[in-house]
């Protein structure tokens, strides 16, 4: 994981728990986002499967986009707040070393 990110096992320490928890949640949403749409794929895949063997004529076009559901409205001051707080914590931290 730490070499995905550009961290070596040194900069660990570095790392305040607030920093590593984002980045683990980060991570989480991101795995939990790729199996949905393996889901979404493979459940499309079994409905063209489906036509082609039973009514080849009667295939849906999936190239036409459709309205899929809407995402959830973000708190973009919460999301300024941390920000904001984790580039804080990088600039003090980088203070203390000189």
């Amino acid at each position: 994981m730490w070499c995905e990110l550009g961290l070596h096992h040194a900069e660990f320490w570095l790392v305040s728990l607030r920093e590593y928890d984002l980045i683990t949640r980060a991570r989480i949403r991101a795995k939990d986002a790729e199996f949905s749409a393996f889901r979404v794929l493979n459940q499309e895949l079994g409905i063209l499967m489906q036509y082609a063997f039973h009514d080849p004529k009667k295939m849906p076009d999936f190239t036409k986009a459709r309205g899929g559901k809407t995402k959830a409205g973000r708190d973009k001051k919460r999301e300024l707040a941390q920000l904001r707080a984790g580039l804080m914590s990088m600039h003090f931290q980088s203070k203390k070393g000189r």
